[in-house]
């Protein structure tokens, strides 16, 4: 599963966060900073993937001509016009943390056949677009109470004082729904 992941200078940690979890789940992963000489079409036998931040809005740079099948958002930045149609992963926890769960999911993405499927909360459907990984919570495609888009599932961390425990929390911005599991 030979993989390409582009990404901005400014993402460097993260985009090696992302390899090193790539690599964990069975992708042979080769890091870019994009622009490079090798942005020319990738060969059919390669996933491009896209670490999307906020750092690309600064370049001012349409990411079209990268072929890229698996967006990633690093960020709640929005995917660009040329890229917004395609499923993609949002890395909810933010600071570039990729759970081996999201791996596997960037890897189902880019070779489906080769990948069995994976458990996702929620209900996904051919339309859904977003896959979003909360760490321990597990991967979303949707909130499992109101069905809205795992875009509007928000991380959360508080502290639960009846119990003096920490928690890490997933609520929707639609229903309130939430779940939780000790931080």
């Amino acid at each position: 599963m030979h993989t390409r992941l582009t990404y901005q200078r400014q993402d460097e940690r993260a985009a090696f966060a992302l390899a090193d979890a790539l690599g964990r789940v069975g992708a042979d992963v080769v890091p870019a900073v994009w622009p490079t000489a090798s942005d020319g079409p990738p060969d059919p036998e390669t996933v491009v993937v896209l670490l999307w931040s906020a750092a690309w809005d600064r370049t001012r740079t349409e990411p079209a001509p990268l072929g890229a099948h698996v967006p990633v958002r690093l960020d709640d930045t929005p995917l660009p016009s040329a890229l917004a149609g395609l499923r993609h992963v949002r890395l909810a926890q933010g600071g570039g943390r990729v759970s081996d769960e999201a791996a596997a999911m960037i890897v189902r993405l880019g070779f489906p056949a080769l990948v069995p499927p994976l458990p996702v909360r929620g209900t996904p459907t051919e339309s859904t677009l977003a896959i979003s990984d909360f760490g321990p919570l597990g991967l979303f495609a949707s909130c499992p109470r109101c069905g809205g888009s795992s875009e509007r599932l928000r991380p959360y961390v508080t502290v639960d004082h009846h119990h003096d425990r920490a928690l890490r929390l997933v609520v929707c911005g639609a229903c309130d729904w939430q779940d939780d599991c000790a931080l």
